[in-house]
């Protein structure tokens, strides 16, 4: 099996668009069809790459997926054989002394696919600067094991005379074919993750990014467009990864929620439920109904508070909601919505409303913020989706939480520091066959847990 397959790994810079972003969606302006994936849960990243390319975003963690393994399987399921499979990583960053922190997400994912990594670094300071960085961010890339790095592309380039001199000096240091560059003034300052998320906004948000790409990709000769697919076929046939879950829940029908505040994990959990057989369709809020026949209701993490007034006030829509929970539906509500399910919650500007009360809980939120903690659950005494000893993995978001005094609510679950095992709270709550957490979970991290949840309404 062959899949064309390449990590984009590029320098990130404060206040300013990822270069690969644009790059991605260049290549979708230049006619070439291609496979998403982001490495590393980057909530930023995934909502902004989805608007500007038109493409859904599946996340590659190796944390969150606990193994090689099953990170294998989910890109295998997920990647298109018939499409140009990138992966784009965060490269590093520049210190103010010169020096360059690499991050190991890139490489690592490199390693783990066995497919070559591109570096995109920015250049518009001295060229002799430029390739200094480049030698360091190339020597670290090698530190990880036998990585190909075939090529670089710059970002951020003055203007031609610039390039051909970045080209001289950096070829002295780092032998790499250059790919072409950047200009300058395509350069994007970032917008928040919360205008990315608002309906009013996220469009005008996006556009100047999908202006750069076009423009990038209507440059004649400016970028060797096709010795991307060249890389990327480069790599050695794809040993394909035993999959015993693939079809085992066929027959189910799963509805998943769908709204602009429920779009910063990726597509993984769409991309699991199809992987076990899964009949997958979108539910508007709009169309929330108790009469909806789905076997199964999965709620994606996102700015929860974005759609309350839809859930809490739309006609019909809280009724359904609170009946999920009172039915025979398996339901998961995953991070950023769990506030909403409780007696009350406040939103960042200090008001409270009245929740669903499905919960003896707070909830609470904060200005959306792109600081995301990794953690580990397990459960406390065995439930309807954790044996006991099992545990399930992904991050805690800091703007989405749950004040629960006394453990009124009952948790499910232990919350873990994985780097060093201190204990973090409790999260997770169940009633019927459905279950909440304050948390974003990676589905992928136990399989066979969400599996067993899934059939559950069979027994």
């Amino acid at each position: 099996m062959i899949i064309p397959r390449l990590v984009i790994a590029d320098e990130r810079r404060e206040g300013t668009v990822p270069p690969g972003v644009i790059l991605a969606a260049a290549l979708k302006s230049a006619g070439h069809p291609l496979r998403i994936f982001c490495a590393g849960p980057d909530e930023y990243l995934v909502r902004l790459t989805t608007l500007v390319t038109g493409e859904e975003v599946t996340v590659l963690d190796p944390f969150s997926c606990v193994t090689a393994r099953v990170l294998k399987t989910l890109f295998q399921f997920a990647s298109d054989r018939e499409r140009l499979n990138i992966i784009l990583a965060p490269l590093g960053q520049r210190g103010d002394d010169g020096g360059f922190s690499l991050f190991p997400q890139g490489p690592e994912l490199s390693r783990v696919l066995e497919c070559p990594l591109i570096p995109v670094m920015f250049a518009d300071s001295s060229a002799t600067i430029i390739a200094r960085v480049l030698e360091k961010a190339v020597s670290g890339i090698a530190a990880h094991g036998e990585i190909p790095v075939p090529a670089v592309l710059f970002a951020s380039v003055l203007n031609p005379r610039e390039f051909q001199l970045l080209e001289i000096e950096a070829g002295r240091r780092a032998p790499l074919l250059s790919l072409g560059y950047i200009p300058k003034l395509l350069e994007r300052n970032r917008s928040t993750l919360l205008e990315l998320c608002l309906d009013a906004m996220a469009e005008r948000a996006a556009f100047p990014v999908k202006a750069a790409a076009s423009q990038l990709a209507s440059l004649p000769g400016q970028i060797d467009w096709n010795a991307f697919w060249g890389f990327a076929r480069l790599n050695q046939e794809w040993t394909e990864v035993a999959e015993p879950f693939r079809g085992k829940a066929a027959g189910l029908t799963v509805g998943v929620v769908t709204h602009s505040g429920f779009d910063l994990e990726g597509d993984n959990a769409r991309r699991l439920f199809s992987y076990l057989g899964c009949s997958v369709r979108k539910i508007f809020l709009e169309e929330a109904r108790p009469a909806l026949d789905v076997n199964a209701v999965y709620v994606p993490h996102g700015l929860g508070f974005l759609s309350a007034e839809k859930i809490l006030a739309a006609q019909g829509a809280r009724e359904w909601f609170s009946g999920l929970f009172k039915s025979r539906k398996v339901v998961f509500v995953n991070g950023g919505a769990a506030p909403l399910l409780g007696e009350s919650f406040a939103l960042p500007n200090g008001k409270q409303y009245e929740g669903m009360n499905i919960f003896h809980y707070r909830g609470k939120y904060d200005m959306p913020s792109e600081d995301l903690k990794k953690v580990e659950v397990s459960s406390l005494e065995g439930d309807i989706l954790l044996n006991l000893g099992e545990k399930l993995r992904g991050y805690l978001p800091s703007y989405a939480s749950v004040i629960n005094p006394g453990d009124a609510a009952q948790s499910l679950w232990s919350v873990k520091d994985p780097g060093n095992g201190k204990e973090k709270g409790f999260s997770g709550w169940n009633k019927g066959y459905g279950v909440v957490t304050d948390l974003c979970i990676e589905l992928w991290s136990n399989v066979e847990g969400i599996y067993r949840w899934l059939v559950l309404r069979k027994k």
